[in-house]
């Protein structure tokens, strides 16, 4: 009874993230709504065995992103993405050793919450990693919102002041 009561919560959730027409709306709202169902009744419960399918349906739907002319696309930008790649490790690393270190953030909650990535990657990975899955997840939340919030105006600022001169 509790799968369903939590599956219900989670996506009445994700319909009202996507009703508010929140960035990445249904889940964001499906990991908020469940969060506090679990918080204030602490019945939210899913099987492992649906933690792998619905890991096998995010594969499923990243999968289908790669087509011929993004992988074309790739090739001719390999060297730039490279070196791009390098860098956010570099700065996710020290990032996430500076956290463990000032913060007190086991290694790799830490590691993971500073990771490039996904809500539901880094959160899956944390997962199996034994990581505070939790933490992971608020981490990469606040950063997405962050993102969606600040960056638009920034990037709109450097257009035009790039374009405009």
């Amino acid at each position: 009874m509790n799968t369903v009561l939590t599956l219900f919560v989670a996506v009445l959730g994700g319909l009202i993230g996507l009703r508010l027409r929140i960035p990445a709306g249904s889940l964001i709202g499906s990991i908020v709504a469940s969060a506090l169902f679990n918080i204030i009744s602490s019945k939210g419960f899913i099987p492992y065995n649906f933690r792998l399918v619905a890991q096998m349906v995010v594969g499923g739907y990243i999968g289908l992103s790669f087509s011929r002319s993004s992988l074309l696309q790739i090739k001719s930008t390999i060297l730039p993405l490279i070196m791009m790649v390098v860098g956010m490790f570099v700065f996710s690393i020290l990032m996430g050793l500076f956290l463990h270190k000032v913060a007190g953030i086991d290694l790799a909650t830490a590691m993971l919450g500073t990771a490039p990535g996904g809500i539901t990657e880094m959160s899956i990975l944390a997962d199996s990693y034994g990581a505070d899955i939790s933490i992971v997840a608020s981490m990469h939340l606040i950063r997405i919102v962050s993102i969606v919030i600040f960056l638009p105006p920034i990037i709109r600022k450097i257009l035009v002041l790039l374009l405009d001169h």
